[in-house]
């Protein structure tokens, strides 16, 4: 490698090893880097001449004062983006990734559609926008490349093109995914490497994340049954079988589509949904049988991708997970029909993640290198 290369390559992994320390003296970089306490100097000294780091120095017994680095709070920003059927929130991040400012605008049923979407987008980002952005990330529901939405059903949008968008907003550092995937991207930050993440609610989505990556993985349109009509226009997918939709055709004992369920959730549901979701926080057992015929189906699925992917941990999410009697029910299901040599050493727990800031997470990964010169 070229000299120049590997002194900016060097540079990075330095920055970013403060980023994830949140602080490190000469001697911790020595250790997380390999890199020689001389190289250090220079590294450290050009990082605070270009204002990315700055040295607060600590007085000592003995000796010469420690100096520990950490990252300028105003050094970049960085803007997530949560694109859902109900609302579009932004919020941007300063550089320790602390939110600054938050912008949402609310979904009405006729904006659901491209142009509805576009609009509410554009207005979110340009109501966050500041010097030093580093980059935008934007995460939404549905099925996404890296430049547009391909397909949101519940959204009613179709190729969608974030990227056009954007550009016309002079913004070309962006990321975008499925906003699973920024979960994962956000429970990254505490450490975890190799993981599943589950959301579960009125609909189901998954993400796994290995070697610093998210991939996202559409096991709510699963076909898993040759009978039931999904809004997408599917037979048979998990989501219709194993959601609250079906949780909540049981409790109620009442057969409707799902097509009118997903587009009119608020309207019509949301208040028999709240009703389902209180009563399995406060007393799961009174529900149980509910969503037993759910979560056994789930839990095959959930199986199955243990066997495939081997992750060390199961993360589950959403608001239809009210209780932590739910998982245990999921993981004995697992554990009941899968060899325990596959699933047991498998650790199922819940997790507390933010959209916004997972992406936004992204986006400083992508683009660190611009950061450093």
């Amino acid at each position: 490698m070229p000299a120049p290369a590997m002194r900016k390559q060097n540079k990075q992994q330095v920055l970013l090893t403060i980023f994830k320390k949140k602080e490190c003296s000469r001697e911790q970089l020595a250790l997380e880097t390999k890199l020689s306490l001389s190289t250090l100097s220079y590294i450290l000294r050009e990082l605070t001449e270009e204002q990315l780091v700055t040295a607060i120095t600590l007085p000592k017994s003995r000796g010469r004062p420690m100096q520990l680095y950490r990252i300028k709070p105003d050094a970049w920003f960085s803007i997530g983006v949560k694109v859902g059927r109900e609302e579009v929130r932004g919020t941007l991040f300063n550089a320790l990734m602390q939110n600054i400012h938050t912008y949402s605008v609310r979904i009405m049923a006729e904006m659901r559609n491209n142009a509805g979407y576009s609009k509410a987008i554009k207005e979110v980002v340009e109501n966050l926008i500041c010097e030093k952005l580093l980059c935008v990330g934007i995460c939404s529901s549905g099925i996404v490349d890296e430049k547009s939405i391909i397909v949101s059903h519940l959204m009613n949008v179709r190729n969608l093109n974030v990227a056009e968008l954007l550009s016309q907003m002079n913004i070309e550092n962006f990321v975008l995914m499925n906003d699973v995937d920024a979960l994962s991207y956000a429970i990254s930050n505490i450490g975890e490497t190799n993981f599943l993440v589950l959301t579960y609610g009125t609909g189901i989505g998954a993400s796994y994340y290995k070697f610093g990556k998210a991939q996202h993985i559409e096991i709510g349109h699963s076909i898993v049954s040759k009978t039931g009509k999904c809004y997408c226009g599917q037979v048979g997918c998990l989501e219709y079988h194993a959601s609250e939709y079906a949780v909540l055709k049981a409790f109620l004992n009442k057969n409707f589509s799902f097509e009118d369920f997903a587009a009119n959730e608020e309207e019509k549901y949301r208040d028999k949904i709240n009703e389902l979701r209180e009563l399995s926080k406060s007393d799961f057992e009174r529900v149980r049988s509910f969503y037993e015929p759910a979560f056994r189906l789930l839990s095959l699925v959930i199986g199955n991708l243990l066997l495939i992917l081997k992750p060390s941990k199961v993360f589950f999410l959403g608001e239809g997970l009210t209780n932590v009697e739910m998982i245990k029910l999921m993981k004995n299901h697992v554990e009941t029909n899968f060899n325990k040599e596959f699933v047991n050493s498998v650790v199922f727990e819940t997790a507390n993640a933010n959209w916004e800031f997972g992406v936004a997470l992204a986006g400083f990964h992508k683009f660190l290198h611009k950061l450093v010169r």
